[in-house]
């Protein structure tokens, strides 16, 4: 008997393309839960505001589908924001950040997008320093998850 819910369409993952330089990812073999709680307490270190918290696998069964375990994660800070906002209001598009937490069957994933860059193409030397420094909050969840 299968253990896949009656009715639902398992939607098997294509393999991530390689050579992204966007976005960085990282797998683990630790659990989901403890992936995920790793990512909300160093981000809850650093200060920053869980925003949201999307649940794309629940998401995706209401809409007759079922996918492994998975977790977007939203976040920022007004102090960062404010920054933002003072540099140039046009990056408020890139706020807030996010980073997912993807089970699959062989680890845990999680991916993130290369704030530098993000910030760096509004061509402000403002917004280039602030994506350096978000940098560092990704750097400091990889560091704990490896």
């Amino acid at each position: 008997m299968s253990d896949q819910p009656s009715g639902l369409v398992k939607v098997d993952y294509a393999r991530p393309r390689e050579g992204h330089t966007f976005q960085h990812a990282i797998a683990t073999r630790s659990s989901f839960e403890t992936v995920l709680e790793t990512v909300c307490t160093v981000l809850r270190e650093a200060d920053l505001w869980i925003i949201h918290e999307i649940d794309p696998q629940m998401l995706l069964k209401r809409g007759g589908y079922i996918i492994p375990r998975t977790r977007q994660i939203l976040f920022f800070h007004p102090r960062y924001m404010v920054r933002l906002l003072g540099a140039d209001p046009a990056a408020l598009l890139e706020a807030p950040l996010k980073i997912v937490v993807m089970e699959d069957a062989d680890a845990v994933g999680v991916r993130w997008p290369s704030p530098a860059q993000l910030f760096d193409r509004y061509g402000h030397d403002q917004l280039t320093a602030l994506g350096r420094e978000l940098e560092l909050i990704y750097a400091a969840i990889a560091a704990r998850l490896t």
